[in-house]
């Protein structure tokens, strides 16, 4: 064929392939695995954990070969955040939720399941594997993982039957929050309690963040029925309150109670520390001055230690050198503050210099020696996984 037709056979079909439908490029899903698991922008992390969650089992071997490489706690919580979220229901994809959530030793397995707990109405033919699984959780040591099984069995039509009632504040306002967002109106009481609750935990404000939890999920749930939808103000914290209680009580016919404001003791601590692990469950304890412990988030449980034993302990308790790196927290972490402040550090699992673990088994022999030795088996088993190897 000559030049000129050539030229001319050209400009008759290049716009007749421009109409012709495109195929993109297949995804190479290790490349975005690995994007979204180690990118530095985190907006480019983000952007292709949705990716992968939108996907649902297409991603699967990259996600799963990914984690094989270089190890399963190494996944971001992000990535698990925009697959729990995700709607895809690919038996591939619950089956990994599955393993995810039933890995004691994973950082985000609490995340697992609540991506199982949403999904759950929509898999009729798991059903019942899936309410075994989330009661398996119901009394897990992680209060997160409480919540999302409890979440489970809520969405399964099959709440949580001859369990104790949850104790954990955050427990308890996260259930009722999820509840709403999924569309079900639980018990509102706990949120109008969690609205007054200004406590904090070695200066971690937890109750004002519980009421802003709170309050976000019933402005959401109220909608027009909410009292600042109609231009009316709170003029401070008591008619707030009061408002909300009152808009709540009329759209849910719910008998609902003025909360009782929850405060921090009037005693102050002289310090503490606070373990928080998705693997053994959370422990929080202060003293005062004097060698009163308290126990709990709330500080709800008292152990008062021998004068002459607590004088040995805050003498070596002073004399502990936290220096030679305490490690690169992820998620588990060990908290300790005292000294008006002057001491705040937080430790990584296997990263407790050896002279506070020894110290932190002197405690514990002395709660036991107090007459609590539930409380020092349950921080010892806390304290393990901090040990340096």
């Amino acid at each position: 064929m000559k030049p000129l037709h050539v030229l001319c056979l050209l400009a008759v079909t290049s716009p007749l392939l421009a109409l012709l439908p495109q195929q993109d490029p297949p995804t190479n899903w290790a490349v975005e695995v690995e994007r979204a698991c180690t990118a530095q922008r985190y907006g480019m992390r983000l952007a292709a954990g949705k990716k992968i969650a939108a996907a649902g089992a297409a991603a699967v071997p990259a996600l799963r070969a990914h984690e094989r490489a270089v190890g399963r706690n190494q996944l971001p919580a992000t990535l698990l955040e925009a697959i729990a979220d995700a709607t895809p229901c690919d038996p591939e994809v619950v089956a990994l939720l599955r393993e995810w959530a039933t890995d004691r030793d994973f950082y985000w397995r609490a995340t697992a399941l609540r991506g199982l707990a949403r999904r759950a109405p929509k898999l009729p033919e798991s059903a019942d594997a899936l309410r075994a699984l989330f009661a398996d959780h119901v009394a897990d040591p992680a209060w997160l993982c409480r919540v999302h099984a409890r979440l489970g069995l809520e969405l399964l039509g099959t709440p949580a039957a001859d369990q104790p009632a949850e104790t954990d504040a955050r427990a308890v306002v996260k259930l009722a929050v999820l509840l709403l967002q999924a569309g079900r109106v639980p018990p509102l009481q706990p949120l109008l309690d969690a609205l007054d609750d200004e406590r904090t935990v070695l200066a971690d404000p937890f109750g004002p963040r519980l009421a802003r939890e709170a309050f976000d999920a019933l402005k959401a749930w109220l909608g027009a029925d909410h009292p600042l939808a109609s231009g009316e103000a709170f003029t401070d914290r008591g008619s707030g309150v009061q408002a909300m209680l009152e808009a709540a009580r009329r759209k849910s016919g719910q008998t609902l109670q003025r909360p009782v404001p929850r405060r921090d003791p009037a005693v102050p601590f002289a310090g503490g520390f606070e373990i928080l692990s998705c693997r053994n469950g959370d422990q929080f304890v202060c003293w005062t001055e004097a060698g009163e412990l308290h126990f709990g988030l709330d500080g709800a449980v008292r152990v008062a230690l021998d004068a002459a034993v607590w004088q040995r302990l805050s003498a070596a308790r002073a004399a502990l050198d936290w220096s030679g790196g305490l490690g690169a927290v992820v998620c588990d972490n060990l908290r300790v503050r005292w000294a008006a402040g002057e001491v705040h550090h937080k430790v990584a699992p296997g990263a407790l210099p050896a002279g506070a673990a020894a110290w932190f088994e002197d405690l514990a022999a002395a709660v036991a020696a107090a007459g609590r030795a539930d409380l020092a088996a349950v921080l010892r088993v806390g304290i393990g996984q901090f040990r340096r190897p």
